[in-house]
């Protein structure tokens, strides 16, 4: 037996392959006993024993097992088992029922008809003729070539992979499902972005980090390569470095805002490599010296036309201080070996068809920090298509570069590209990819604000206000007496309360009139002192049982004795009954007046504390987060309009990573529903000049407090009808305040005294008549600023004889504190002033300030200005010699000579226009004038008591009343140096005489002073 088998490949990857058996016979005796092995073609019908040669036909039945090799012609049945191979041709009929297990490959060509069961694999080739009725089933892969004509029915399910080609002809009915996916061409796009930059040693965009440091000298090696940008507006006295005399500059001829010529060389003359050689304004150029050490001196010309513009000579050996972002005239310093600021980088957009067909580009473009443009027309591409089209798995690209990022400076930069297209024909489709990196500058500072409750620590979010308004420390319920152990005064200067106004003042006797603003308080019972100081208006008066006595608590009856400071003289003094252990007598009430003092809280020996002041801390920290060191040259919190500067004229050196706490105890009023804000700013600076800063904001509210007790059961009875309203009509018409500048005169004799007007400001508000070589005017702003003007900012002022004709511990003209808007005289006890002047204003050092003679630190002094004051010069009133202004002076020949005009204002308040129904007399409760021109800016004015009644009213002799308005008057000075607005409001309140109904009244006037030539008078007036 002989079988030849041939196979054979093609393009298609398919493959064909044919065998042929052949067999012949030896004919011999017969065996004398069974072959070894059967043979391979049974006989008809077996027999008991094998014959020498098999039978040359199969037999009708087979055999248990199959044949190793295949009959020339299949059997009628199929056996149990399929043959490792198929026949070499198939059975003209199909079997009736498929073999249980099929071939393991298909037989070459198909069967006439379809088996009823599809096999599990489909043959290689399609029948001739589809079959009449598809099969239940789809078989589980495709033919590799679809059959000529399609079925007359479609099968009931898709087949699951679309045949490779269409056939010829579509079919009778759709199937029905759709396909899985489209036969159509498929379009889809890749859009790659790559970043890439040529400083230093960092080559991928992404990579690009801040200096670890601005020090280029760190560690006093000898540097092989700098970087700089030209700053086209940048003259030589505008250099900023830490050089000083290792460093020079000098202009030759104006800088030009257009591309310029660099030239770099040692001390020698040796040139340098400089690249770019030319170089726009904001250009960046590297310095080299082919690889080797660069020469510890760079002398660097700017060139422009031919022409040296400038040149610079810096210092690059690393033993003196080199700061990145440090100017030499016009040379900026961007980089200094791996230590770079100015990064230039270059993106590459890829435009990638990955679809199954050519493509066509129609959208390329990118977006940089939000500028968008299209690059479709420059598109680079590596096929001959036709323009904007590209071949699958080919690519477009474009190439964008120049394009700059500075690490040293807090910024953003993004770089966005979008891509669209579409297949010639099918849908579109799009990629886009973007790039983003950030940077900190190169000095970052953040500053954190807390606010806590000094006594309890709670947060100031938490802080309410006292419980109890009246002074009450009773146990309800308790047989023995219960006192406070603290109680809370405020000091107000005012007259002692009339007789039966207050019953819990007693005894009040006063020597003066007006009590002063700062004065000596003492409050004792007998001889145990509950507190004993000198306060001023804003200043808290905390009665506590006093120390060393077996004392506790604060009994109901004190004795209040108020003094002069300097002479210790009695002011004021009276009793005071509390009422706070005791049901029986009245009890004082917070925020009421008693004397010259204001009730403010009490804290019983049980019980919540009920105080309308408190103390709260705030604790602001500055924090240094970037990435070199830094110093801080403002570092200020500010509440209820006090700013605490906590630098105070000494900055404050600050590590990377580091920070630095500080601490203030403010006082806070409870007794009134208020919002409250605080702000902590900070700001600090590195040797690039480039700063930072940073503010946070704290925001709390006082709420009522909730009350304790649920309101009383509802009236069974509706209230009466609402009373009508009762306004007092308020006539605001001043009179005297019509007041016009007149020529004020020069000086023509020497001053024995004259004023300044602290007006706040620089030395740029200089406006003087005298020659200016005879005023000179310095401004200290490393030290600080002097207050602006309408700051009401305080300063340290200190007024000597000028030219030097002074010493330390010598009498000075004047010194003190003086707030921004007040005047401060020049005086040397009647006698003739200097004929040359300095003004010397500080930071304000901690009070008391230095003694007589002594002045505050230099690093603290704002501003100095040396002027003439002999007259011999003009020296005229209104004039300003920095931050001070002349308002006033006086000499033996013209006398006293000022900017202030005295006047009188006059003002009514008249009964109101319609009373309520059987009233026609009002008594006045209070009366209050607030100014902003007065001092003090409120006054109460003493008309409590007074009837004011109709004109009806007064003319009838019965009536207690017959007066039918009152009139205010009161003389001021006005500031004439400074045209400004003046403001007046007063305040009534008064009550019916027969049903005691509450009235009210609200006045408002506003006038313009001086009046010029060209100035009109300005007046409202509100009711």
């Amino acid at each position: 037996f002989v079988s030849a088998e041939v196979q054979a490949n093609d393009t298609s990857g398919k493959g064909c392959e044919d065998d042929i058996p052949f067999a012949f016979d030896i004919t011999g005796p017969g065996t004398l006993s069974p072959s070894s092995e059967p043979s391979r073609t049974p006989s008809r019908e077996p027999s008991s024993e094998p014959s020498s040669n098999p039978s040359r036909n199969p037999s009708r039945e087979p055999s248990e097992k199959p044949s190793l090799e295949p009959s020339s012609k299949p059997s009628r049945e199929p056996s149990s088992e399929p043959s490792s191979k198929p026949s070499l041709n198939p059975s003209s009929k199909p079997s009736r029922e498929p073999s249980r297990t099929p071939s393991k490959e298909p037989s070459l060509e198909p069967s006439e008809k379809p088996s009823r069961t599809p096999s599990l694999e489909p043959s290689g080739k399609p029948s001739l003729k589809p079959s009449r009725e598809p099969s239940g089933e789809p078989s589980r892969t495709p033919s590799g070539e679809p059959s000529l004509k399609p079925s007359s029915k479609p099968s009931r399910e898709p087949s699951k992979q679309p045949s490779l080609q269409p056939t010829s002809e579509p079919s009778r009915s759709p199937s029905f499902q759709p396909s899985a996916e489209p036969s159509n061409l498929q379009c889809a796009i890749d859009v790659e972005l790559n970043c890439v930059t040529n400083f230093g040693q960092v080559s991928n965009c992404s990579d690009i980090r801040p200096p670890t440091t601005p020090r280029c000298s760190l560690n006093n090696e000898t540097m092989e390569a700098v970087s700089f940008s030209y700053q086209s507006d940048c003259s030589c006295n505008q250099s900023k470095n830490q050089q000083g005399n290792e460093s020079e500059c000098v202009d030759i001829l104006p800088l030009v805002d257009s591309p310029v010529n660099i030239q770099c060389s040692d001390l020698l003359g040796n040139l340098l490599m400089v690249q770019p050689e030319t170089v726009a304004p904001d250009g960046v150029f590297s310095v080299t010296n082919n690889g080797t050490p660069l020469p510890p001196k760079l002398n660097c010309s700017i060139i422009s036309g031919g022409n040296v513009l400038q040149w610079n000579l810096v210092d690059v050996s690393g033993t003196v201080e080199l700061d990145l972002k440090e100017k030499y005239g016009a040379l900026q310093l961007e980089a200094c070996d791996d230590l770079i600021c100015e990064y230039e980088m270059t993106f590459t957009s890829d435009f990638i068809n990955v679809g199954t067909d050519i493509m066509n580009i129609t959208l390329a473009s990118r977006e940089l920090d939000g500028q968008l443009e299209s690059f479709l027309e420059f598109l680079n591409r590596t096929n001959t298509l036709p323009e904007y089209q590209i071949q699958v798995d080919e690519k477009a690209f474009y190439i964008e570069g120049g394009i700059r990022f500075d690490a040293c400076e807090r910024s953003t930069l993004s770089y966005g590209i979008f891509g669209e297209g579409n297949p010639p024909d099918g849908g579109g489709c799009e990629d886009e990819e973007n790039f983003t990196i950030s940077a900190l500058p190169q000095c970052a500072i953040t500053t954190e604000l807390d606010c806590t409750s000094l006594e309890s620590g709670i947060p100031c979010d938490d802080i309410l206000a006292p419980e109890l308004y009246e002074c009450d420390c009773v146990v309800p319920n308790n047989q023995q007496a219960s006192f406070p152990t603290m109680l809370q005064f405020g000091y107000k200067p005012r007259p002692c309360p009339d007789t039966g106004d207050q019953t819990s003042v007693t005894g009040c006797t006063e020597s003066v009139a007006d009590l002063p603003p700062t004065a000596s308080v003492r409050a004792s019972l007998g001889g145990f002192v509950y507190f004993e100081g000198i306060v001023g208006p804003d200043d808290i008066i905390l009665l506590v049982p006093p120390v060393g006595t077996p004392i506790t608590v604060v009994f109901d009856s004190i004795t209040f004795t108020i003094s002069d400071v300097t002479t210790n003289a009695l002011l004021q003094s009276f009793g005071l009954r509390t009422g706070c252990s005791s049901n029986l007598a009245e009890s004082i009430v917070l925020k009421a007046a008693y004397g010259s003092l204001d009730f403010f809280g009490f804290q019983c020996q049980t019980g919540d504390p009920n105080f309308c002041y408190t103390e709260i801390e705030f604790v602001q920290a500055a924090i240094n987060d970037g990435f070199t060191n830094l110093t801080i040259d403002e570092f200020s919190l500010t509440f209820n309009g006090i700013t605490t500067d906590f630098i105070n004229g000494t900055n404050i050196p600050l590590s990377s990573g580091e920070s630095v706490i500080k601490q203030v105890v403010r006082p806070l009023y409870l007794c009134e529903q208020a919002t409250y804000t605080a702000q902590g700013i900070v700001g600090a600076n590195d040797t690039s000049e480039l700063g930072c800063e940073d503010a946070k904001n704290l925001t709390f509210r006082i709420p009522d407090r909730p009350s304790t007790m649920p309101s009383q059961e509802p009236s069974t009875q509706p209230s009466s009808a609402p009373t009508e309203d009762c306004t007092i009509d308020i006539n605001l018409e001043c009179q005297g305040c019509d007041i016009n500048s007149t020529d004020l005169p020069d000086c023509t004799g020497r001053p024995t005294m004259f004023g300044m007007l602290f007006r706040g400001g620089n030395c740029s508000e200089n406006n003087f008549t005298q020659p200016i070589d005879r005023v000179t005017c310095t401004d200290f702003p490393l030290n600080g600023d002097v207050p602006k003007l309408g700051s009401n900012g305080t300063s340290y002022i200190v007024a000597i004889p000028g030219q030097g004709r002074w010493d330390v511990g010598e009498d000075t003209l004047f010194q003190g504190y003086v707030r921004e808007g007040s005047v401060y005289f020049m005086y040397d006890g009647g006698n003739n002033l200097p004929a040359d002047t300095r003004l010397m204003i500080f930071e304000p050092p901690p009070p008391p300030g230095p003694p007589p003679g002594e002045v505050p630190p230099d690093n603290t002094k704002l501003q100095s200005v040396d002027f003439h004051a002999s007259c011999s010069q003009p020296f005229v009133l209104k004039n300003v010699f920095g931050a001070s202004q002349l308002v006033q002076f006086q000499n033996t020949k013209q006398g006293n000579v000022s900017c202030f005009a005295a006047t009188e204002l006059d003002y009514n308040i008249s009964i109101p226009i319609s009373l309520p129904s059987g009233e026609d007399t009002i008594r006045i409760e209070f009366a209050q004038l607030i100014t902003n021109y007065t001092n003090p800016r409120n006054i109460v004015l003493p008309i409590e008591g007074t009837l004011l009644c109709s004109e009806s009213a007064a003319a009838d002799a019965d009536n207690p009343c017959n007066t039918t308005e009152i009139a205010i008057n009161f003389e001021v000075f006005l500031n004439l140096a400074i045209p400004q607005g003046y403001s007046t409001t007063l305040f009534v309140a008064a009550r019916t005489l027969n049903s005691n109904q509450s009235c009210l009244g609200l006045g408002t006037d506003e006038f313009f002073a001086p009046l010029n030539e060209d100035t009109t008078a300005r007046r409202i007036r509100a009711n």
